[in-house]
């Protein structure tokens, strides 16, 4: 059984930084699971790694993960990091919307569990922080789409008390 290392687990997190999305693919197991904040469900197998990754690095070329320690027991680690990138390149959304590049800069904290197998492969990577500030940034416009303007009250019917939100 292989133990994994910080070293190991920095390793993992260096090779993102190579942009080399064929070292990347190579870290993970045939049928890995990934999950950043910003998907709903868990990525499974290399393929499917393979094409976010290549995403990814193609809205945010500058992307860049930076690890500030590592906490390890077996063959998990617990991982703080963070993530920056500028969004500089075409983005495609999961229901195969095309975002234009917004040119605004991304940095956000993360904690991430990686799992390694028997063979020291990539098993489980998921990454836990907030989405909204991509989510926000890679949003597309939404057409007719009234302004938001932050007041708690709007949502509420005509004469409702702030409150309690009742008549």
């Amino acid at each position: 059984m292989t133990q994994l290392t910080e070293q190991n687990a920095r390793q993992i997190f260096a090779e993102v930084n190579t942009r080399n999305v064929d070292k990347i693919v190579e870290l993970y197991a045939e049928n890995a699971s990934f999950q950043v904040p910003t998907l709903e469900s868990p990525l499974v197998g290399k393929e499917a790694i393979r094409s976010y990754v290549t995403g990814a690095l193609t809205a945010f070329p500058d992307w860049t993960m930076d690890v500030s320690s590592v906490i390890v027991s077996g063959q998990e680690a617990v991982v703080v990091n963070s993530v920056h990138g500028t969004h500089t390149g075409p983005y495609t959304t999961k229901d195969g919307k095309s975002v234009s590049p917004t040119n605004k800069k991304l940095n956000q904290e993360q904690l991430t569990r990686v799992v390694v197998n028997e063979n020291g492969k990539v098993s489980l990577f998921r990454s836990y922080g907030n989405p909204s500030s991509m989510n926000r940034m890679l949003r597309p416009p939404q057409p007719n789409a009234a302004p938001l303007t932050g007041t708690a009250t709007e949502a509420l019917p005509s004469g409702a008390d702030a409150a309690t939100g009742s008549k």
